[in-house]
């Protein structure tokens, strides 16, 4: 089924339904949904398509829509405390992956929090007020447990893959308030130059990006073979964000750079 039809089918059910309900509770409203499992890249473009959410409530992972819960329903099924890979820490936030592998802008964070923490979080506000960026959530200071760090290169080259999605946001209308981004730049195609990286996504169409780099000086270290852009959409002036532009910009806010352990080297 290509995206278009999966996209109006799921949100029809969604309407339908009223409430967070499963993957197979879905399949059984429907008689064009066939498949055992969604495709992962399709659910990463409903999160912003449709405002689409997925959480655990009561052992199962359930389907939302974002605007039921910013309309006041269904908060008090929301988990309490969520588990989050940190993939960039900043100063007082992050952006981190959560258990299905979503991005999320995730504060206040711990100075001493650092990429590929893993940390359990008691949740303040998953959406909160004060911020537009759908994908922001507010963690309780003193709710934060370091659980341990991801060491091995194996297990952080799983995470990015899992994180990582097709460049095709980066030619599009950034699917209704989508903000945050992971994605890897085709083969070696990239150059960095004064602040700024000029790379080719995995887009046919992709004729060449130019972005702003957060993180000065990242450039040097690169040394992976493997390397994936997390990417942000540019606030404006008066607070207004990407998706009430036409034009859309984004910035390079940090990069990762690994060595797939797996690959052998002819010398």
């Amino acid at each position: 089924m290509v995206y278009e039809k999966f996209r109006q089918e799921v949100e029809r059910i969604l309407e339908e339904k009223a409430k967070p309900v499963t993957w197979n509770e879905i399949k059984e409203s429907s008689t064009k949904l066939k498949q055992k499992a969604p495709y992962h890249v399709y659910v990463q473009k409903l999160q912003g398509d449709i405002g689409l959410v997925r959480f655990k409530y009561e052992n199962k992972t359930v389907w939302a829509l974002r605007k039921w819960f910013e309309g006041g329903r269904f908060t008090e099924l929301l988990p309490k405390k969520v588990r989050l890979t940190i993939l960039s820490a900043k100063r007082g936030h992050g952006i981190a992956a959560n258990e299905y592998w979503e991005l999320k802008m995730v504060y206040p964070l711990k100075n001493e929090i650092n990429r590929w923490d893993v940390i359990e979080a008691e949740v303040e506000e998953f959406f909160p007020q004060e911020e537009k960026r759908p994908e922001s959530m507010r963690l309780k200071e003193d709710g934060m447990k370091y659980s341990r760090m991801i060491e091995d290169e194996e297990e952080r080259l799983r995470i990015a893959e899992k994180v990582a999605e097709s460049g095709e946001f980066l030619h599009t209308d950034a699917w209704k308030g989508k903000t945050l981004g992971l994605t890897k730049p085709r083969f070696r195609c990239f150059y960095f130059y004064d602040g700024r990286c000029q790379f080719f996504c995995d887009q046919s169409v992709c004729v060449g990006h130019d972005m702003d780099v957060e993180e000065q000086g990242e450039s040097r270290e690169i040394k992976g073979d493997k390397v994936y852009f997390i990417l942000e959409a540019a606030e404006r002036e008066r607070g207004e964000f990407i998706w009430e532009k036409k034009r859309i910009e984004w910035y390079i806010t940090s990069v990762i750079s690994l060595t797939d352990p797996r690959q052998r080297r002819l010398l």
